[in-house]
C-alpha cells in the first residue's frame, strides 16, 4: 500500500511537468517590419544567413546536420520575403514568418524547404520546414552583433 501511495505521488507530481514541458513546445510568433530583419544572422553550429533591404539574402551553412532535412545548399544566394496569405511577398512591410526564394543556380539542388518564424519578440529567427510549428527545426538564429 505504501509503495502505491508513492507512486501515485510521483506521477501527480510528473503531471505538472509534462504540462507544462507539453505547453513550452509551441513558440508564439512575433511580428516586425523588414529593417528589423536586415542584417547578419548566425545559428549555433556556423550557419549565417544576411538579409538586405533590397530583399536578396546570402546564406552559408544551410546543410548543417539540424538543417539537413531542410534539403538547402551550403551556400545560397535569391530573395526573402515575408509569408501573406500564405505566400511569399516580398514587398510586404511586416510579417512573422519569412521565406526564401532560391537563385534558379541552386534549383538543381532539389527544392529547399526552409522558413524562418519570428520569435521571442523579434529578436531571434527560428527555423523550420513545418509552417505549423514555428522552431521545428530547433535551430535559433540571432542577429551578429
Amino acid at each position: 500500500m505504501n509503495a502505491a501511495r508513492t507512486g501515485r505521488r510521483a506521477a501527480a507530481a510528473l503531471i505538472p511537468l509534462l504540462l507544462v514541458a507539453a505547453c513550452g513546445s509551441s513558440e508564439e510568433t512575433a511580428k516586425i517590419s523588414a529593417e528589423r530583419v536586415v542584417g547578419n544572422w548566425k545559428g549555433p553550429d556556423g550557419e549565417k544567413i544576411s538579409f538586405s533591404a533590397d530583399r536578396q539574402f546570402t546564406a552559408t551553412g544551410l546543410d548543417s546536420e539540424k538543417l539537413a532535412t531542410a534539403d538547402c545548399p551550403a551556400t545560397a544566394g535569391g530573395g526573402w520575403g515575408f509569408f501573406v496569405d500564405d505566400a511569399m511577398d516580398k514587398t510586404a512591410p511586416s510579417g512573422s514568418w519569412i521565406g526564401l526564394g532560391l537563385a534558379r543556380q541552386y534549383w538543381d539542388k532539389g527544392d529547399c524547404h526552409l522558413q524562418f518564424a519570428v520569435v521571442d519578440g523579434g529578436r531571434t529567427l527560428c527555423a523550420t520546414n513545418d509552417p505549423d510549428v514555428p522552431c521545428g527545426l530547433d535551430v535559433r538564429f540571432t542577429r551578429e552583433k
